[in-house]
């Protein structure tokens, strides 16, 4: 975590908060992304509103909630054409799949093998692998995050890019020390069609669009 740029996303949760009454008025059950104190971007899907605030601003730091739904939308659990496999050193077999994750500013990529996790809330990166990303300057997002039988943990969320099956996303994602796991979740999953088999040792992804 980079303090400076802590002190800048707690700036622009306090922003947030300040303008919210004013928010619930005119964009209740909207994603708002805050950037300079200011909304850069309004919409009904996390990830575009990600998307449109980042490139509009390519910054560093900002924060981004769904006005009305704050505490539902940070509340967060994780359990410890795309094609997979199941990793049999787990007992039973686990379904794997290699996904690439990207510096959203320099594009630096990485191949990493995640396990699909449809339990989980949102994606898990280990902190080695954000290390070599060079994710953590990019602070845009917090949650409470708890797992099977734990407490939650307040936990700042940092912007990654996502490519998969010839799709590209902005997401937030938990970047973690103590985890020594790669665990993609349902911020991801459920873009897609999933299909899993382990007597045929297949994980599949078809990526669904928005209906229109």
């Amino acid at each position: 975590m980079n303090p400076s740029n802590h002190t800048r996303f707690e700036h622009e949760k306090q922003a947030y908060w300040g303008m919210r009454d004013e928010l619930l008025q005119q964009h209740f059950g909207k994603w708002v992304a805050i950037v300079s104190g200011k909304v850069l971007a309004v919409g009904e899907k996390k990830m575009a509103v990600l998307k449109e605030a980042f490139i509009r601003t390519h910054s560093e730091v900002g924060y981004i909630n769904r006005v009305g739904y704050e505490e539902a939308t940070k509340r967060k659990s994780i359990r410890q054409i795309v094609s997979g496999r199941y990793d049999k050193e787990y007992d039973p077999p686990i379904p794997m799949a290699q996904i690439t994750f990207l510096n959203p500013v320099s594009n630096v990529a990485k191949p990493v093998d995640c396990i699909v996790d449809t339990g989980a809330d949102l994606t898990v990166l280990r902190g080695q692998i954000a290390d070599e990303l060079g994710l953590w300057n990019y602070e845009w997002d917090e949650a409470e995050v708890s797992g099977v039988g734990a407490q939650p943990q307040k936990r700042t969320l940092y912007l990654t890019t996502v490519q998969m099956a010839g799709q590209e996303f902005p997401i937030t994602v938990d970047c973690r020390r103590d985890f020594n796991e790669d665990i993609l979740g349902r911020d991801i999953i459920n873009e897609f069609e999933l299909t899993v088999c382990a007597k045929r040792d297949g994980v599949r992804f078809e990526y669904i669009p928005d209906k229109t």
